[in-house]
């Protein structure tokens, strides 16, 4: 209770922090996307990885050898999201399946159970893509990128344009569009 109560005063101390930052520097998005608003039946489902920006190059060194991408986003037991990804590496489908507490004591943060992944989420309204979410995945390894989903799978340029801009608005210059040279992969198909 106490320690539900404490990071409560905390988040509330860092949403007006933000709240300040934001007025400094408009090209901020806006606050994260609660852990309540998230665990909604409208951000369950499959998502479409369109593109990825990084501060930093080496930090997208993952995507680009993978095609396509979709996540399936399941609510879990326990306050927790079940996040399964399927993609493709030339070929071949792949997939992973993580899980993210997502509690209220812990709002807006989305912390991957074995605590290797902190992730935050935004709609799209902040690139005027209301079926788009982007997601900021930071790491153990303290690599960081912003991706941007889909709920389908055409995004059009303009979207992925408004999502480049606004990455390189807050330094996030390096940039990789999603290839789609072989399709995506079914949940059924992947190993």
């Amino acid at each position: 209770m106490l320690m539900s109560q404490l990071w409560g005063v905390v988040s509330s101390l860092m949403s007006l922090f933000y709240a300040g930052i934001q007025v400094m520097m408009p090209c901020l998005p806006p606050a994260p996307l609660s852990t309540a608003v998230i665990y909604t039946d409208e951000y369950m489902g499959s998502w479409y990885f369109v593109a990825a920006a990084a501060w930093e190059e080496d930090n997208l060194k993952s995507f680009k050898a993978t095609d396509s991408s979709v996540l399936y986003i399941q609510k879990g037991a326990n306050n927790t999201l079940t996040v399964t990804e399927t993609f493709r590496i030339g070929d071949q489908c792949h997939k992973n399946t993580w899980r993210y507490f997502a509690s209220s004591v812990i709002d807006p943060f989305l912390f991957r159970t074995d605590f290797d992944t902190i992730a935050l989420i935004w709609d799209g309204k902040l690139i005027n893509c209301p079926s788009c979410i982007i997601i900021l995945f930071m790491d153990e390894d303290e690599e960081s990128s912003a991706m941007l989903f889909a709920r389908n799978e055409n995004t059009p340029d303009e979207v992925i344009q408004e999502f480049k801009s606004k990455m390189e608005c807050v330094y996030m210059e390096d940039f990789l569009k999603a290839p789609l040279k072989h399709g995506y992969c079914k949940l059924d198909e992947a190993s």
